[in-house]
């Protein structure tokens, strides 16, 4: 068994560059050394300010995604809708289902993920045409298909 005190985790806090995406969090999973002893899913305790979003939308080719919120209010944008979330709701986002969190209240919203930590993993981002694997984010061009003949 792997037991750890969650209290003992200290938050870090993340900020893109221009400030348009800001949020906090605990990465309980990591403290536990989840990909090292292959769990198989990540845990985050998340705290986004208000007005804020913590991520681009974006979508994952393989990962799961399970979101229970603990306090505040927001929404989460969905492909073709934005739904109202509060305390209590629990909402799962399943590969290849673009989403993003946003803070629409006035004071933190603190949300849960446990994510299922697969094994290899890449997330689009809809709204800019970027793509992001192994941390690195990059721009897909078009290209020319090979399909292996010459």
């Amino acid at each position: 068994m792997n037991l750890i005190k969650a209290n003992s985790i200290e938050w870090t806090e993340r900020q893109s560059p221009k400030g348009k995406y800001q949020g906090a969090f605990l990465a309980i999973g990591r403290a536990m050394k989840a990909e090292e002893n292959k769990h198989p899913f990540e845990i985050l305790i998340l705290r986004i300010p208000p007005g804020k979003r913590p991520w681009p939308y974006h979508c994952h080719a393989s990962q799961w995604e399970f979101y229970y919120i603990l306090d505040g209010a927001g929404e989460m944008r969905l492909e073709g809708q934005t739904v109202a979330i509060g305390a209590d709701d629990a909402m799962m986002c399943s590969p290849r289902e673009a989403h993003q969190l946003h803070n629409s209240g006035d004071r933190d919203l603190v949300v849960q993920i446990i994510a299922d930590n697969p094994p290899a993993d890449y997330c689009q981002y809809p709204d800019s045409g970027k793509w992001a694997a192994d941390g690195k984010v990059f721009r897909m061009a078009e290209t020319d298909y090979f399909d292996g003949e010459e």
